[in-house]
């Protein structure tokens, strides 16, 4: 089963992305919020889904990464929105019968070291996804966070503590390649020995570890992808694997020529694929 994104296809009308997708040989799809602007009932979800029953697409993940609503570190009134914004969020996963919410922690500000990240923005961080999570809870979903370069997960040291303190099965760390090229240029393969178990999904793809959100089909960029897997491999992994590729300028053209090296990461991980 080879899951894809449709945030890779933004460009398209969401029917032409998932009749795009599924001709490539994606099975399982990745859904970018903003692809379902317009399913704003339940009659028009469930339209939506016997489509994707009828052409052969299966739900994955729900990406909600990024969206402007998630404002942890400001007033408690910006906290309230955020959770707010997580739990719509969340619902409309639910109502597609998704389980996994992808988010992500929060854009570090402006002249905040390490140490001022870790003193003054992890503690509302963790009163947020506790809070979260008791909502992910009762439906058995889980919401996993996506660093960014420019987030303060890519502190791992803040990442760890967050998790470590919300120690629960309804929250993961999403492990993106092109994020983690770019944000820890010269450790991002011993970031995931680092991370460890944390991480409960891939976003695979390469990167020219410069540019944040430009995905390149896996082995056209500069990441030694194979040391990644191996990384992976020697952790024991059993989470999953999407691929990913936002901002690539061939969208079509990179799907194709990345789904061996999709098949064959799944493989050498002993994930399904």
């Amino acid at each position: 089963m080879i899951w894809g994104s449709s945030i890779t296809f933004e460009d398209y009308p969401l029917d032409d992305a998932l009749r795009l997708m599924r001709r490539i040989g994606f099975t399982r799809v990745e859904m970018w919020k903003h692809h379902l602007k317009r399913v704003k009932t339940e009659t028009l979800r469930q339209e939506f889904l016997k489509f994707c029953r009828e052409i052969g697409i299966e739900m994955g993940g729900f990406n909600a990464v990024g969206e402007p609503y998630f404002q942890p570190f400001g007033s408690d009134q910006e906290l309230e929105t955020t959770l707010y914004g997580l739990k719509r969020d969340l619902d409309f996963a639910l109502s597609l019968g998704v389980r996994d919410v992808l988010i992500w922690e929060g854009v570090r500000p402006k002249g905040y070291t390490d140490l001022d990240c870790e003193s003054r923005l992890l503690p509302p961080l963790i009163e947020l996804f506790r809070t979260a999570i008791k909502l992910a809870e009762q439906s058995g979903a889980r919401f996993l966070a996506e660093p960014h370069p420019f987030t303060v997960g890519m502190n791992l040291s803040l990442l760890i503590k967050l998790y470590d303190s919300l120690e629960s099965p309804h929250f993961g760390i999403l492990y993106d390649c092109c994020h983690f090229g770019v944000g820890r240029p010269h450790d991002y393969v011993a970031a995931v020995h680092t991370l460890g178990s944390r991480i409960r999904h891939i976003h695979f793809s390469d990167s020219d570890q410069q540019t944040s959100e430009l995905h390149y089909a896996p082995g056209t960029g500069r990441m030694d992808l194979q040391a990644v897997l191996e990384a992976f491999r020697a952790i024991r992994f059993d989470g999953t694997l999407t691929l990913d590729l936002y901002g690539n300028p061939l969208p079509t053209y990179a799907a194709q020529q990345s789904i061996p090296q999709v098949r064959r990461a799944c493989e050498y991980l002993g994930l399904p694929g």
